[in-house]
């Protein structure tokens, strides 16, 4: 059986440290509706998935959180809402494992961030942070962050976002590991590597099957883009993002990381999973 995370960002578009903004329909609710709305959203959204056959196994409350959450960046705001929702979560179904996820382990602070949650009383299972070889600095630096939180506050730790090209379109760019299928692998071996020597439960990958259109130009990629939304987003995600998507629409930066080529065959790296577990 195939287990599944839910992942809710709580927004109408994308939400990473720099873009937490709430959904337009909540923009001008006071904390105590917007707390309202969070909590009776998700119970909504797992109904929904419950109507639908779908067993939900694990939710995660938020996406890269560091910075805020759903248009509030005070720890009072941010916290008040993330206990809002794991609590629906766990009346909903006290099964579902619940997630919290955070981002740049290369700055520090992620018990921080876990004594935060414990003083606003959110109820979590799981702390799990993103690792990006070529932006989050080491292996090392990931384990003392994550091993911080599950040592001092008893919590199971996890990579919710890890990555590596497995190609490059510059000859003479560097990185951590070389850019290639091996490097890719060798990336994926050693992020599972970090996390289970300190007793991690696991690790996902983002985008694996993040893959290129055919190799036809500019302009006719650009309208299949724009028509049917794919890659990072089309000029509609301007109005939810004037200073990001609505500049930069089109494409997406994470196609040399998919796991699959361009004709969306599955390259070597992919057994990768396979190989951690059996050695």
């Amino acid at each position: 059986e195939m287990k599944l995370l839910v992942d809710f960002h709580y927004s109408d578009f994308w939400a990473d440290p720099g873009k937490q903004q709430p959904p337009k329909a909540w923009q001008h609710y006071s904390l105590s509706e917007k707390t309202a709305a969070i909590r009776d959203d998700t119970t909504n959204s797992l109904q929904a998935f419950a109507d639908a056959g779908i067993t939900v196994s694990m939710v995660q409350v938020g996406n890269e959180t560091t910075g805020g959450f759903c248009g509030e960046w005070t720890p009072e705001g941010q916290y008040t809402l993330m206990a809002a929702a794991a609590k629906a979560i766990r009346e909903f179904d006290p099964t579902i494992q619940i997630a919290v996820h955070y981002t740049n382990p290369e700055k520090g602070g992620y018990a921080t961030f876990a004594r935060w949650l414990q003083e606003y009383h959110v109820d979590y299972d799981i702390f799990a942070s993103s690792y990006y070889p070529a932006w989050h600095g080491t292996p090392e630096n990931l384990s003392a962050q994550l091993k911080a939180v599950a040592d001092g506050y008893g919590k199971q730790v996890m990579v919710a976002e890890t990555a590596w090209d497995h190609i490059s379109y510059d000859a003479n760019t560097t990185g951590a590991y070389p850019y290639s299928v091996q490097g890719q692998a060798d990336a994926i071996r050693d992020v599972v590597q970090t996390v289970h020597s300190i007793g991690g439960i696991g690790v996902f990958y983002w985008e694996p099957a993040w893959i290129e259109l055919p190799n036809t130009s500019w302009e006719e990629r650009a309208a299949l883009w724009e028509r049917y939304g794919t890659g990072w987003a089309s000029s509609y995600a301007g109005e939810y993002d004037p200073e990001d998507a609505g500049k930069y629409y089109g494409g997406s930066a994470c196609v040399k990381q998919a796991l699959f080529d361009e004709k969306g065959y599955p390259l070597e790296s992919l057994m990768t999973f396979q190989s951690v577990r059996t050695g």
